[in-house]
Parts: structure tokens; sequence; C-alpha cells
């Protein structure tokens, strides 16, 4: 993302301004890896029970904040620019059943490819916090994490190409997807068959991961695309675009029976208007002639970048 740099450090200097309208909010941080409208976390002051949460949804409110997909709360002392930290947090002290707050129909950015409608999606707000004194939430028992076992055992599903733990709670795996979108080409046409294949593929592997033995502990499984390496440099940041760029929250999150796990559907979308949620047409990523790409990495090359 070109302006990546240019957006962290406008963030940067606007946040005293924010600071000023929303006085509860500590700091915040938008990753460039998100497009920065996708993700923002937000470390608030506490002072009463789920301040953090009021505190994410004024921010909701707030100018151009108002087009975020997904807005982490978290403690006053956390570090919002640590994303390990954030991966602590989603792990210790996130309950699914409790933490996760979905705001439907909700206004988007006209950016936001993967909306269902233009300028319509819903939002998601996560309350990584730690519950005062007098809030429900603070009677609760520690919570569990899963044995390291389970990777090996989700990397045998069939559909399954890498398993990765991310944390004890959290596990990714990839999959190819039979006539999926790539990076490199537009998508304009629906193929409502090729989609209600990848819903059930996707269904399918979220079944067997969460039937698996030694998964009940696992709140958090994400889905995604197999054209990232789970065990290649630069794994986390390709994840984080993955996570939270092709994914919609009215669409793409599906919930156990007791609503105690969830599984993010982070693969591409195949455009369709015959599901649940409709996919509208998926842009390609990297439209770049190949010369002027091979050209630009020789001068960074020769100048010693």
């Amino acid at each position: 993302m070109e302006d990546g740099y240019l957006g962290e450090a406008i963030g940067d200097a606007f946040l005293p301004v924010l600071k000023f309208q929303h006085r509860d909010v500590i700091d915040l941080f938008l990753p460039l890896e998100t497009g920065f409208h996708n993700l923002a976390i937000v470390s608030s002051k506490r002072r009463y029970p789920r301040q953090g949460r009021k505190t994410a949804l004024g921010l909701l409110g707030a100018g151009q904040m108002m087009f975020l997909k997904t807005i982490v709360a978290v403690d006053p002392d956390h570090n919002v620019k640590d994303l390990d930290s954030l991966l602590d947090a989603l792990d210790s002290k996130v309950d699914i059943s409790e933490d996760l707050v979905v705001l439907p129909g909700m206004v988007a950015d006209s950016l936001a490819h993967a909306s269902p409608w233009d300028n319509i999606h819903d939002k998601l707000l996560i309350d990584a916090t730690i519950p005062m004194a007098g809030d429900p939430r603070s009677k609760r028992a520690p919570l569990k994490g899963c044995p390291e076992s389970l990777e090996v055992s989700v990397s045998g599903i069939e559909g399954v190409e890498q398993a990765r733990f991310l944390r004890s709670s959290m596990l990714v795996v990839t999959t190819k997807i039979e006539g999926g979108p790539s990076p490199e080409e537009n998508v304009e046409m629906n193929d409502e068959e090729g989609a209600l294949k990848q819903r059930n593929k996707i269904r399918r592997i979220m079944d067997s991961v969460w039937n698996l033995e030694g998964a009940t502990n696992l709140r958090w499984l994400f889905i995604t695309d197999s054209d990232v390496d789970l065990f290649e440099g630069g794994w986390m940041r390709v994840l984080l675009w993955q996570f939270f760029c092709r994914f919609d929250v009215g669409r793409d999150l599906h919930f156990d029976m007791d609503k105690k796990r969830v599984c993010w559907d982070a693969t591409a979308p195949i455009p369709s208007l015959q599901g649940p949620v409709p996919v509208r047409r998926w842009p390609g990523v990297t439209l770049h002639d190949a010369d002027v790409l091979n050209r630009v990495d020789s001068w960074l090359e020769e100048g010693g970048f």
C-alpha cells in the first residue's frame, strides 16, 4: 500500500485532536496492513465497567472513523502498536459469547469491496479489556487453550493445506478454493455454483476442526486462502490483510451452537447474489505490469535498499 506510512503518520498527528474530542481515548492505532478503515485498536481509560466499549462506540461515529469495519477495545496499559500483544489480549481476555458485539447495517467505506452492498455493512466491536469489579464478567473462570497436538490433527483434515497456532485458543488454516478469485484478476461475473461450493467447503472444514478431540477451547478459527505460506517470512503481515480486508462481518463470521467459538472466513469470496449475504464483484489486488515490477526491484537492489 503506497500511502501506508503516510497514513500512520497522519494517524499519529491527529491523535491529540481525537483525544480532545473523546476524553476516554488513551491511544489509537490503525494498522497499514488492514487498509486503515478495516481495523482500529483503541486503549481506553477504565473508571467504570464496559468503558472500553463505550469509547469504541463513540469512535465509530467520529468523522471518517465511521467507515471502520472492526474496532478492538484494549486496556489502558496496552501498547496498541504491538500486534503480538493484541493476539495475547484476544487469547486471554475475550470470551466469544460475551465480548463480540455485532452492529448490523452500518455505514461502510465506498472502497470496502468486501461489503455486501455499496456503503453498507455490519461492524464488529471486540472487547479485549479485563473486566472490572462489579462487571458480571469478572466472576468467570480463566480462559483455557488447546493442546499443541491439535495443530497436527487439523493438518490432516481434507481440504486443509496448512495449520498454525497463533495462540493457544487461536488457529489459522489455509485452503484452496476451486475457482476462487486470484490477486491478479478482477472478477466481474457471478458464479453461484462456485460460491455455493466455497460456502460448503468452509462449513466442512469448520465442523471438522470443531469436532476434533481437544478443540473445545479453540475459540478462534481463521480460514484463509493458500496463497499465504504460514511458515514463510512476512506471513503475519499477509494474514492481517486477508483477515480484515477480505471478510465481511455479516457474511463471514460463523459461530458454534453455543456462540462460544467463532470461525472467521477470510478466503476471497466468489461473487454471488443467491447466498445468505451477497458478494459483489471482486477486484484484483496486484494488477501491475511484470516488467515494471522487475525494473523497480532492480533499482532498489542497485540503490542498496
